[in-house]
């Protein structure tokens, strides 16, 4: 459902543009902690704490790096909306 997800709004005129992902759904659905993700990413805790906040959108090195390790496409991670304001 929609209220998984997290977001990041970006306005540009009328049209507003959000980021949504599922890295914290996905890292507790394996059992791992932030802590843990950020290790295996090569990145701190914080930065796994701000994507999963929606207060920060990944390069997309980084993008690519979480979604080949929960072994999903970048898209099923990250999901890009744009919606009228």
């Amino acid at each position: 459902s929609s209220d998984v997800y997290k977001r990041q709004e970006l306005d540009f005129g009328k049209r507003r543009e959000a980021m949504k992902n599922h890295i914290e759904e996905r890292r507790k659905a394996r059992g791992m902690t932030q802590q843990q993700l950020a290790s295996e990413l090569g990145v701190s805790r914080q930065t796994i704490i701000s994507l999963e906040n929606g207060k920060y959108n990944p390069s997309i090195l980084l993008a690519h790096s979480i979604a080949r390790l929960f072994g999903e496409r970048i898209e099923d991670i990250f999901i890009f909306e744009e919606e009228e304001a």
